[in-house]
């Protein structure tokens, strides 16, 4: 009968040299003497998420869910408004590319650093609950801005808030599920950002078509802002409320480490320096294709409007309902696909899931700017929302499956950083470059069609890269999950 073997101490004299490492999964292969059979020992099942009932875990995801969901209504209300907006302040396409990247990402990103050091040493859910006060507040003064400065101004400030919530997100993920788990945690957390966006379709349109209509002439401080306004101080508002939830959320222990000062970015860029390979690829597919999706994304609504005539209030109504039905069942869908695919051995699946997504979803893409009619525009555009990436789950899981626990609000920070500063400052930037190639109104939608292509296909060789590092370390020195 052949019986589990604990690792232990072996003394120089001894007949047999005793070696184990651990793997992927988490369990410890033992190899003595050859004439003992190797023997595989029970899972290693041990970490901070045991103390975690799964009730506190189900309500996490949830909580920080809709929290990031209001993250991203907030950031993104103002691409619908492009076109008023634009109008209203008397400034140009670069202008606006200007204001939905650059003045968000560059204190955004910068502040990620800061607060990702701060989420592996205090509280995470104080530390979530004041970010979304504070942003809450700035999407306000974006509201009140009067200029075209001052709204630069109120974007900056807003970035600073919402930097807090990722890092401190991603650790409390990660300390409260299991490796196996993540996967499916990481996709729901994941529909944020795209549900956040439809919302901000479907509730900015909404604001603005009842601002238009007079709905808000007599309630105090909102009588006498502009339509675009009121659509950003009104979910500002709400937000306010909502910070309070944080704090029903159940902070997770952290696994003991070793010295009495707390881990340090000299710590993460050591552990980061001996697999630098893996972590630059990490770091640039992703980036890659926040640059194609922040552009893309940043200049969606006005798209569709100069192709087809539409006005904020009917596209955001359209687009809003249609994101807020396929994004989600889409995205955890693959989630439960991953996971499932995962466990029956294929360790991969993460990455060949997010492969074939990239290339399904360039179909209805591009299809949104050529359809024949305003009905297949929005089929197809409904397809591409059903389609939804996978990227971000799999930036996430597999950052947190080789960063040990004590370093993930760091690197979680870095990542974002390295993300947003590079992806979604110069984007929508980018694409408004292109477009001074083309012209007529419809420049920035040939702009559209061809970066986003350009950026999609950059961003899947490298991830092909990426895949083949990930292979390449858990065979040479075993899975890092601790």
């Amino acid at each position: 009968m052949v019986r589990s073997v604990q690792p232990r101490r072996v003394d120089s004299g001894a007949p047999a040299a005793l070696a184990w490492r651990v793997t992927s999964e988490r369990r410890a292969i033992v190899s003595i003497s050859a004439s003992t059979r190797p023997v595989l020992p029970e899972p290693i099942a041990q970490g901070p998420w045991n103390a975690v009932r799964p009730g506190q875990r189900g309500w996490l995801v949830v909580v920080l869910t809709l929290l990031l969901i209001l993250s991203f209504l907030d950031r993104n209300i103002l691409k619908l408004l492009v076109d008023p907006l634009r109008r209203d302040l008397g400034i140009t396409d670069l202008q606006v590319s200007l204001l939905v990247g650059l003045s968000f990402s560059i204190l955004y990103s910068l502040s990620c650093i800061p607060f990702g050091h701060a989420a592996d040493r205090h509280s995470r859910r104080s530390l979530i609950g004041g970010a979304v006060f504070l942003w809450s507040c700035m999407s306000m003064c974006c509201g009140l801005a009067g200029n075209y400065w001052q709204l630069f101004a109120a974007r900056a400030g807003l970035g600073i808030g919402e930097a807090a919530l990722q890092p401190n997100a991603v650790s409390l993920i990660r300390d409260s599920f299991p490796p196996d788990g993540r996967a499916r945690a990481f996709s729901i957390f994941g529909i944020g950002p795209l549900v956040g966006s439809a919302f901000a379709m479907l509730i900015g349109g909404a604001l603005f078509a009842a601002a238009e209509a007079g709905a808000f002439d007599a309630v105090p401080l909102l009588g006498g802002l502009r339509p675009w306004q009121i659509a950003l101080v009104i979910p500002g508002m709400a937000g306010i409320v909502l910070a309070l939830l944080a704090f029903t959320l159940r902070e997770p222990p952290r696994p003991p480490r070793g010295g009495a000062s707390g881990p340090t970015f000299r710590d993460l860029f050591a552990h980061m320096g001996r697999r630098r390979r893996f972590y630059l690829l990490l770091f640039a597919g992703p980036t890659l294709w926040s640059l194609a999706n922040s552009g893309w994304s940043a200049w969606m609504a006005a798209g569709i409007g100069r192709t087809w005539g539409l006005s904020p209030g009917e596209i955001g109504a359209t687009a809003g309902l249609i994101g807020l039905v396929c994004t989600p069942i889409g995205l955890i869908s693959l989630g439960f696909l991953i996971d499932r695919l995962t466990r029956r051995g294929n360790r991969d699946a993460i990455f060949h899931v997010t492969f074939a997504v990239q290339a399904l979803h360039m179909l209805p893409a591009m299809a949104i700017f050529l359809a024949p009619s305003v009905e297949a525009m929005w089929i197809a555009y409904a397809a591409a929302a059903l389609i939804a990436s996978t990227v971000q789950i799999l930036g996430s899981a597999v950052l947190t499956e080789i960063t040990p626990s004590h370093l993930v609000g760091k690197a979680a920070a870095l990542y974002n950083m390295v993300q947003n500063f590079l992806g979604l400052a110069i984007g929508p930037t980018i694409f408004a470059l292109t477009a001074t190639g083309f012209s007529g109104e419809r420049a920035i939608v040939a702009a559209m069609m061809l970066c986003y292509a350009l950026f999609i296909a950059l961003a899947s060789g490298v991830i092909a890269l990426l895949m083949h590092e990930r292979r390449r370390l858990r065979d040479t020195e075993g899975h890092v999950d601790g």
